[in-house]
């Protein structure tokens, strides 16, 4: 994870978590990217966690989470 991917990870898991959600929600993520970033920033849980709760694997977890940092660093960027 890059210093740009940890600095959004920290500004979210700081937020008030309606207001960490709204912010998430403004960048019209795809629904997956969306979800594991609520699951884990938001409410806190585990990736593996939140791969068992999905049932999907903690690989795909850590994809989406990663792709959805990429895509808010993008739109705070331009």
């Amino acid at each position: 994870m890059n210093t740009q991917h940890k600095a959004i990870r920290a500004l979210i898991q700081t937020m008030a978590p309606n207001r960490a959600k709204d912010y998430i929600k403004s960048f019209d993520l795809p629904e997956e990217e969306e979800l594991f970033l609520l699951e884990c920033d938001v409410r806190r849980k585990s990736q593996v966690k939140a791969a068992d709760d999905n049932h999907t694997t903690l690989e795909v977890v850590k994809k989406r989470k990663m792709s959805a940092y990429a895509h808010i660093a993008d739109a705070i960027n331009n």
